[in-house]
C-alpha cells in the first residue's frame, strides 16, 4: 500500500510538472508573439515617416537648383519624361512611348492619365514650356536640350521634338523634371513665389515650407498605381552648412543621409548606423592635347 501511496504521488507529481512546462511553453510563445507584434508596429510607425537633411537649400524649383541633394529629393516630387532603370536603360515615365522619326526628329507619346498636384491635367503645353525653359534659363539640365530647336505640339499628348543634329539615343536626355505651365502662367519663372512650393506630377507632394523645413506628404493621386508607397510623410530639414548636417544626422534628428564625402565616418563616426555605396554614372576624364610642344 505504501509503496501504490508513493507510485501515486510520484504520477502526481509528473502531472504538475508537465502542466508547468506546457504553461510556460505557451506564455513564452505568447510573450514572444506579442514583442513580435510590438515589433512590426513599431518598423511600420518608422516605415511612414522619413526625416531627411539638406545643406545650403537654395530653391526646390529641380531647374534653378544648383544643389545635387535638391536634385535627388526633387525627384520624389515631379516626374521626367524618361526614368533609367538600375542598369540604366531607359524606361518609360511620363512619356509612355517614343520614336525615332528622322535623324533630328523624334515624337513623343505622353500619359494620358496624369494630373498635377493642384489637380490639372499634365499635357504637350508642359512639355513644351519645361524645354523652353532649359533653354532660356541656366540649369543643369540646359545640356540635356543644348541639341534641341524646336518642340511641336501635335495635340494634347504628343509632341515632336526637333534637333540641329543628328544625336543618337536621345532618349536618354529626357530625364530632366517636368514642370506645369500653367502653374508659372505670367510668372517671372526664376524670381516668382511661386518656387517655393511648385506643383509637380510626382509619387510625393509639397504641403508645407518653413524656414527651417520642408514637408512632403504622400500624393494619393499619383499615376503610377502599381507602385505602393509605404512611406506617408518625408520631413526635408534645411541646414546652412554640411557640418549642422552631419551634427543632426550624429545625434539621431535625420534618418538618412545622402554625401558623397570619402571621409565621412571623420565626422560622424562609425557606430550607430549603417552605411551604403550606390555607384553612379560619373567619372573622370583626362585628356591631352598632344599638339602642345610639352608632349612631343
Amino acid at each position: 500500500m505504501k509503496s501504490n501511496w508513493f507510485k501515486y504521488i510520484f504520477i502526481v507529481f509528473i502531472i504538475i510538472i508537465l502542466i508547468f512546462s506546457i504553461y510556460k511553453i505557451r506564455k513564452d510563445e505568447k510573450e514572444k508573439e506579442q514583442e513580435q507584434i510590438q515589433s512590426n508596429n513599431s518598423e511600420n510607425e518608422k516605415i511612414r515617416e522619413l526625416k531627411l537633411g539638406i545643406a545650403q537649400f537654395d530653391t526646390i524649383n529641380p531647374i534653378l537648383s544648383n544643389n545635387k541633394n535638391i536634385q535627388d529629393i526633387s525627384k520624389l516630387i515631379y516626374d521626367p519624361l524618361v526614368t533609367l532603370t538600375s542598369d540604366y536603360k531607359a524606361e518609360a515615365c511620363l512619356a509612355k512611348e517614343w520614336a525615332k522619326q528622322s535623324d533630328n526628329s523624334y515624337l513623343i507619346k505622353l500619359r494620358e492619365n496624369v494630373k498635377w498636384t493642384g489637380g490639372q491635367r499634365f499635357t504637350a503645353e508642359d512639355v513644351k514650356f519645361t524645354i523652353d525653359r532649359l533653354k532660356d534659363t541656366q540649369s543643369i539640365y540646359s545640356y540635356n536640350v543644348q541639341y534641341v530647336i524646336g518642340i511641336d505640339i501635335v495635340d494634347d499628348y504628343t509632341v515632336k521634338i526637333n534637333l540641329d543634329r543628328e544625336v543618337p539615343f536621345f532618349e536618354y536626355n529626357l530625364t530632366f523634371p517636368i514642370l506645369s505651365k500653367e502653374y508659372y502662367e505670367a510668372q517671372d519663372f526664376v524670381n516668382t513665389e511661386k518656387n517655393q512650393a511648385p506643383v509637380g506630377t510626382g509619387r510625393y507632394k509639397i504641403s508645407e515650407v518653413q524656414p527651417s523645413y520642408i514637408t512632403l506628404i504622400k500624393n494619393t493621386n499619383w499615376w503610377n498605381k502599381d507602385v505602393n508607397l509605404s512611406i506617408e510623410k518625408i520631413t526635408v530639414n534645411l541646414y546652412s552648412s554640411i557640418g549642422e548636417l552631419y551634427n543632426s544626422f550624429k545625434i539621431g534628428n535625420l534618418d538618412l543621409i545622402s554625401t558623397s564625402n570619402d571621409n565621412l565616418q571623420d565626422y560622424i563616426g562609425s557606430i550607430g548606423y549603417s552605411s551604403k555605396e550606390i555607384k553612379g554614372r560619373e567619372h573622370n576624364f583626362l585628356v591631352f592635347n598632344m599638339r602642345k610642344l610639352f608632349f612631343i
